[in-house]
């Protein structure tokens, strides 16, 4: 993993070496990125030319998808494995709470002045009430600590569907509470199943595991007595 990237969704995470982000800022901007990058994945042999079409329409068909669910954040694996038609990705977009009470947790870093015991205290107390949001928001969700704190994780199998072709698929899907807002970070991993799904499974482990929130919360000072 060596690609860090910082997305328009104030979020920073590393990507594997073979994986790229997709600006989603219009429909053009992002067709002319995936046709350079085809161009350099698969080359400019005319023999090609529909691979590339092809490949160029894929990742034009996933920015759509992605902006369609206002997602800020799309990457891509250029190859998940050879010979596998379908690509990996990651969609993140911010999603509200479902039990749609922001009064139930406090923000991380909210405590006002105090010792450093105190605030250690505080910051202990946040993340316990931020855990048992997720336990009663996201049942059946596996709780997971992270670098960027808790996060509710849940696995599952599907299908993906090409023009001509299907295959079976792995997703991995994160909820990670945000400290910049009272919404929750949707990351959603996607990949077909070569067969080793707990392979996969891990790789998107450590990329959700390397998530920074790059924005911090504010706070409206109190006004003078």
């Amino acid at each position: 993993m060596n690609g860090q990237v910082t997305t328009p969704g104030h979020v920073r995470l590393v990507l594997p070496g073979s994986w790229v982000n997709v600006p989603l800022v219009d429909p053009d901007t992002t067709k002319a990125f995936a046709q350079r990058v085809v161009r350099e994945q698969v080359g400019r042999d005319d023999r090609l030319a529909r691979v590339r079409r092809d490949a160029v329409q894929q990742v034009c068909d996933l920015a759509e998808n992605a902006l369609s669910m206002h997602a800020h954040t799309l990457a891509l694996a250029l190859e998940i494995a050879p010979g596998v038609p379908f690509a990996a990705s990651m969609v993140g977009r911010d999603v509200e709470w479902p039990d749609g009470d922001e009064d139930d947790v406090v923000p991380v870093g909210a405590a006002g002045p105090s010792s450093d015991q105190t605030a250690r205290a505080a910051g202990e107390t946040d993340e316990t009430d931020i855990e048992a949001r997720l336990a009663a928001a996201y049942p059946g969700a596996e709780l997971r600590a992270l670098p960027a704190g808790a996060a509710a994780r849940m696995q599952e199998s599907g299908v993906l569907k090409g023009k001509d072709e299907q295959t079976s698929s792995v997703s991995v899907l994160y909820r990670i509470p945000r400290p910049d807002s009272d919404r929750v970070l949707a990351l959603r991993f996607t990949a077909p199943d070569i067969g080793r799904p707990e392979i996969i499974a891990q790789l998107f482990d450590a990329i959700a595991g390397s998530v920074e929130f790059t924005r911090e919360r504010l706070f409206a000072a109190a006004p003078d007595a």
